[in-house]
């Protein structure tokens, strides 16, 4: 029984070739655009689930206040771990680890005559391979980081530095001043890893690591809790034991410090806190990602049954006379339902060639490194397998129910009708696609112009042809000599040292007024930076004036606690401390440990994302810094560029040149959205190719069963102009219908999407035009050239065939 049903639709399907490639198109289009999803979302779910350990890993994350202000950082002291693992024994082990993008600047290696810059070196503790599952090569977990001074390299690493040469025992200069003993190879990070690493350098070889502070939060810290305790159970004693440390912390009051314990699996998508040692997911676009996919999965499923029933009447008089000769319609049933059951295995096999094929566009436009081989495993094996099967019973129970309901005596009798529950399922389908269609138009919209939005936005300083180059202490020195070669090019307008890039400043830090009755804390972002940092960034002042470089002779550089500091506050600053901008000028205030008076106020600029507000914001001035701002005037920047790199060589030969765009790094913050927002734009296009083939099938079958009356309208003298337009009118109210629908539900989920900016557009009313237009327009398109193709026929020959 199964091989006649095996052979009558192989039979069928190659009858039917126009049908049959443009089903399987359909479905392998549809499928290959899940497929290339569901990748994605394994890959997103999959972070960190790698570890052994990883169960009991958790990150701790920083919660401070100061006057009712408070904050999350992933950021923390040298204390937190040893302190946790001394006074909880839940605790077993823990792991601090050095974040390379604290300090936005990258460790120089030196290798024979050599220079690399390696901005993915951390310093870790000596348990950080036996809490992590990251494999070793060569060396013992136990011991390749138990001394100063050792190094790990990554496979990768170890085979650009020493080719196929054993490195292990051998040394890598760092910063031109240490020797790091090489004492193991590690297989690189997995792409779905939040660690992400070419060396690990032993904790112990930093300085930091001689004390223990619950402030100075410059690492990352990982506990490992033993088998039988509970994070949450571990989270529930940390608040009173830290109001125990208020004497050490000096919170006290309202004030306070403390730390929740994130599990190692939930990091990438929950975590809310600020930084980190990559860019994080988010758990929000996973849904819309999953949700794209069911989309474009019901789309490609709606266009199997419509055409499928669009052919009902090609195949009644085929279904009436296999009842006549005695098949009962369980077998019609499954002899339909298999004809599903292969086109849609032929659409899969399909859509894994085309996966394999767009998979490298699709890492590239999703920014992952996504494998087909987890399909080829046993999970990925059973969930195609539901797919296929999934699929075929969705799209294909309707036609054959349809199709084997139909009476023998009025097939045969030539009194076949389409009943009019069956037209209105296949028009609500049609209805559903474009509702898809338009929803996912109109939020490609929403999402691109939220981005020019965020892109275009005054932020308050020029990002603007500016670079930013990655320094260190003997540039430092020589810093003057430095800028004055640089500034010798007409093209370069100023130079600045800065402790960091300004579009994602990281220094948090509280102050408090001094000399007033009842002094005032706040909690404050700190911006570090030479006399040249407001004019390249073109900050403006709104009182009081820049700093000058006699305010960094006030510096005393053998002991600060000498030092004259001038301080420049940001508008939000003065207004929290209850002063008017000219009111602020003179007033004394303490920052740490730094105690100085404010010589300006500029205005307020964005130092952070569009997801927060702009809050208060201390620049100081700094002989000393991570990264020099060279501001161009735009032209001619490759031989700028070509220039800076020839005088960075003579100056400052120990340290390769390297730069970024600040513009570049601005846009990176928003790669998330971006991502989104290439992705929308991808599939918002396969769901209209998709609707449109059902569309297609709809017309067909209207069509066929208006054949008779075209001829007959032809007759009389109705024009093709005419014939067109009575046919295309009742799908383009379908498609008007659709934008109706459509529209207030896309509307509603981009604001809610727009909630996560606390600076964004409004979505204007004319987003819904071209969205509307477009589809209206293609779906016109593609009724006319069916409508178009019915009116040209000869009336005779449709006529004698009725």
């Amino acid at each position: 029984m199964l091989r006649n049903y095996l052979k009558t639709t192989l039979r069928n399907l190659w009858k039917h070739k126009a049908f049959t490639f443009i089903n399987i198109f359909g479905l392998a289009a549809g499928l290959t655009a899940c497929l290339l999803i569901g990748l994605y979302i394994h890959h997103e779910l999959s972070f960190d689930r790698f570890h052994q350990k990883g169960d009991r890993i958790a990150r701790a994350v920083m919660h401070y206040s100061i006057e009712g202000t408070a904050q999350k950082t992933v950021m923390t002291g040298t204390k937190v771990g040893p302190a946790l693992r001394r006074d909880f024994p839940e605790v077993e082990g823990f792991v601090r680890v050095s974040d390379p993008a604290l300090s936005q600047s990258t460790v120089v290696i030196k290798q024979g005559e050599l220079l690399f810059n390696e901005p993915r070196f951390i310093w870790a503790d000596s348990a950080f391979f036996d809490v992590f599952s990251f494999k070793l090569r060569k060396g013992n977990a136990k011991t390749v980081l138990n001394a100063p001074n050792q190094v790990v390299l990554t496979a990768s690493t170890a085979q650009k530095y020493f080719g196929d040469a054993d490195p292990v025992g051998k040394t890598i200069r760092l910063e031109d001043k240490v020797d790091y003993l090489i004492t193991g190879i590690a297989e690189d990070a997995p792409s779905n890893s939040q660690l992400q690493f070419d060396f690990v350098a032993s904790f112990h070889s930093l300085s930091a690591a001689k004390t223990e502070t619950w402030w100075n939060a410059n690492y990352v810290t990982y506990l490992l809790l033993r088998p039988s305790a509970s994070i949450a159970a571990l989270q529930a004693k940390i608040p009173g034991y830290m109001r125990r440390q208020s004497a050490e912390t000096e919170m006290t009051g309202n004030n306070f410090v403390t730390y929740l314990l994130e599990p190692l699996t939930k990091v990438h998508l929950y975590s809310d806190a600020e930084g980190g040692m990559s860019a994080a997911g988010d758990i929000t676009y996973v849904y819309i990602f999953l949700i794209i996919a069911l989309l474009i999965l019901v789309i490609a499923a709606a266009n199997y049954m419509n055409l499928t029933t669009a052919r009902a009447t090609e195949r009644a008089k085929e279904v009436g006379m296999r009842k006549v000769l005695g098949a009962v319609r369980k077998q019609l049933f499954w002899q339909f339902l298999s004809e599903s059951l292969v086109l849609t295995l032929g659409a899969l096999l399909l859509s894994l060639i085309a996966a394999a094929a767009f998979l490298p566009l699709f890492n590239r436009l999703s920014e992952r490194q996504l494998s087909l081989q987890v399909l080829f495993q046993p999970a990925g094996v059973v969930s195609l397998a539901a797919v296929w099967l999934t699929v075929s019973f969705a799209a294909g129970s309707y036609p054959a129910l349809a199709l084997t309901s139909f009476q023998p005596i009025k097939v045969l009798k030539g009194a076949f009708k389409n009943t009019a529950s069956g037209l209105l399922l296949r028009k609500s389908l049609i209805v559903l696609q474009f509702i898809i269609s338009v929803f996912l138009i109109i939020s490609t919209l929403v999402v691109n112009n939220q981005m020019n939005f965020i892109q275009q936005k005054k932020l308050g300083y020029d990002k603007q042809h500016i670079v930013a180059l990655p320094t260190d202490e003997r540039i430092n020195q020589n810093l003057k000599a430095l800028k004055n070669e640089f500034r010798q090019n007409p093209n370069v307008k100023q130079v600045a040292l800065a402790y960091e890039t300004p579009t994602f400043i990281q220094w948090g830090d509280g102050i408090e007024t001094v000399g007033t009755s009842t002094p005032v804390q706040k909690m404050v972002t700190a911006f570090p930076g030479d006399e040249e940092l407001a004019k390249t960034l073109n900050i403006q002042f709104v009182a009081g004036s820049d700093l000058t470089e006699s305010d960094l002779q006030l510096l005393n550089a053998e002991d600060d606690a000498k030092s004259e500091y001038r301080f420049l506050i940001n508008e939000t600053l003065a207004k929290q401390l209850g002063w008017k901008p000219q009111e602020a000028i003179a007033k004394k205030i303490k920052l740490g440990g730094r105690i100085g008076e404010i010589k300006g106020v500029f205005q307020d600029f964005h130092f952070a994302s569009m997801k927060h507000t702009i809050g208060p914001l201390v620049i100081f001035p700094i002989n000393w810094g991570n990264v020099l701002l060279v501001k161009m005037t735009g032209k001619a920047i490759p031989q700028t560029l070509s220039f800076l790199e020839s005088k960075w060589k003579t100056l400052a030969p120990h340290r390769p040149f390297s730069y970024t765009f600040l513009d570049e790094e601005y846009n990176q913050m928003y790669s998330n959205e971006n991502r989104i927002s290439r992705v929308f734009t991808l599939f918002a296009g396969l769901a209209i190719v998709l609707a449109c083939l059902g569309l297609f099938g709809l017309v067909a079958y209207t069509t066929s069963q208006r054949t008779k009356e075209i001829g007959i309208r032809k007759v009389l003298g109705a024009s093709v102009l005419g014939i067109t337009a009575l046919l295309s009118k009742d799908f383009l109210k379908l498609v008007v219908l659709s934008i109706v629908i459509a529209s207030p539900i896309a509307r509603y989920a981009m604001n809610e999407w727009l909630k996560d900016f606390v600076y964004r557009m409004d979505i204007p009313w004319w987003v819904f035009v071209p969205a509307g237009a477009a589809v209206a327009g293609i779906a016109l398109l593609t009724v006319s050239v069916q409508s178009i193709r019915a009116a040209l026929m000869n009336p005779v020959k449709s006529l004698k065939s009725e």
